[in-house]
């Protein structure tokens, strides 16, 4: 039986409005399917991005992703996130992160991400950087982040046409939401939660390590706002020690936008340690 050239065209055209739009980033596996792959820009002189995606394993077994790999960097690790007195802590998961059959892991900002430690180059937006992930079962799959804006929350993709599952993690509102950042120099890294993560009074939270990511003694903490896009001048304030390597100041940042956030690390008496990165405040 012949079908006419209209019949074909009429299911072509049904076969787009059925399947749910790909974006660049998109890849599949097996039973994996990795789905909005995307990092931010990093300003100059950064030498740590991170990646954030979606992993969904549609198999009856669980999945394990063993680890990341990537040529713009020097290492990437998978980090998860704890919270610990309101300060936000990395650690690398031991053993590999698990994806249950049935269910699917989502990598995002404040959570658990990839860490693309040693850029060998700076990433603006607009990029796409190359990752190759290691799976116990599945093996190998390469996908792609697409470099969005410097302190971007989510990706600027378009709605997925599918439904939406349940968050496995409770809801907050946005007024409650903190920015999280974390600073890298070659002898001490910080993460750093500024709670909320919008204009006004602020309270900024640093955890300390070294660079193989064990607790880091200082002996002071200086902590630098400023917003050269609107004309303020940098305004800096002592931080106070509320742990072995925890520090907290509460300082005001008026304007929403981005702002630069720099830490003087003080690790002796004429050993000082500077970092500074954006955070973007709503």
């Amino acid at each position: 039986m012949m079908i006419s050239r209209r019949a074909l065209a009429c299911a072509a055209a049904l076969s787009c409005l059925i399947l749910p739009p790909a974006y660049a980033g998109d890849a599949s596996l097996g039973d994996l399917v990795i789905t909005r792959a995307w990092s931010r820009a990093t300003p100059g002189g950064a030498k740590v991005a991170g990646g954030y995606l979606t992993i969904e394993n549609k198999g009856t077994t669980p999945e394990r992703l063993k680890a990341a790999t990537t040529t713009l960097a020097a290492k990437t690790e998978i980090h998860e996130m704890t919270v610990t007195n309101g300060v936000m802590t990395m650690r690398p998961v031991e053993g590999g992160l698990v994806i249950a059959p049935g269910d699917s892991v989502r990598l995002l900002p404040g959570g658990g991400h990839l860490m693309l430690v040693g850029l060998n180059t700076a990433l603006h937006q607009g990029d796409q950087v190359p990752v190759t992930l290691s799976f116990e079962r599945a093996g190998d799959v390469k996908v792609t982040l697409d470099v969005q804006a410097v302190g971007a929350q989510a990706p600027e993709f378009p709605p997925r046409a599918e439904i939406a599952k349940p968050a496995t993690t409770a809801a907050t509102t946005e007024d409650d939401e903190s920015f999280f950042t974390h600073l890298h120099a070659e002898r001490a890294m910080a993460n750093v939660t500024v709670t909320p993560g919008r204009a006004g009074p602020v309270e900024i939270a640093i955890q300390l390590e070294d660079a193989n990511e064990l607790p880091l003694a200082a002996d002071t903490v200086a902590v630098t706002l400023g917003n050269p896009e609107h004309g303020i001048a940098p305004i800096t304030a002592r931080a106070e020690r509320v742990g072995h390597d925890q520090w907290r100041v509460k300082m005001a940042a008026p304007l929403s936008g981005r702002w630069s956030l720099g830490l003087a690390i003080g690790l002796g008496a004429s050993d000082t340690v500077n970092v500074v990165s954006p955070i973007l405040l709503r």
